[in-house]
């Protein structure tokens, strides 16, 4: 008898929990897509999609990110958009200019980028089964332009 109270309790108890982290995880926002962190060109702005896309969120902080190639003299947003098939767009920032990035190296007269998405998003999108949409390249872009001189 006394087995069948601890065991109502605890499954109660987890219930609970499970409950309010589910409430809590879905307040929690994504990371917004701000006018300060794509540049207004006076030029034409063109957009590129990643050499590479590392999703791999289970692993902690900086594990979801994507990796651009971009061309000597041309400045890039400070953000990324993620254009996701169920009509969402995520935005990330853009960090560590680099000439070799993940095992990538750049082509000569250009440059790496690598841009972070929050992790915290991609576990969400990962638990309701749309991590293949985050992996596709074709998703991911980031904008840039010729420097105005």
């Amino acid at each position: 008898m006394r087995n069948r109270q601890i065991s109502y309790i605890s499954f109660t108890l987890t219930l609970i929990a499970m409950i309010c982290f589910g409430n809590f995880w879905h307040k929690l926002s994504d990371f917004p897509c701000k006018n300060w962190g794509f540049m207004v060109s006076k030029t034409t702005k063109s957009y590129i999609h990643p050499e590479k896309v590392v999703v791999r969120p289970w692993l902690g902080e900086h594990n979801v990110y994507g990796v651009f190639m971009l061309p000597n003299n041309y400045l890039h947003d400070r953000l990324i958009r993620v254009n996701l098939p169920v009509n969402q767009t995520l935005c990330g920032v853009v960090a560590n200019r680099s000439q070799t990035i993940a095992g990538i190296n750049a082509k000569p007269g250009h440059y790496l980028v690598k841009a972070y998405l929050q992790t915290r998003t991609a576990i969400r999108f990962t638990l309701t089964g749309k991590i293949n949409d985050l992996k596709e390249l074709k998703n991911w872009q980031l904008g840039y332009g010729k420097k105005e001189n």
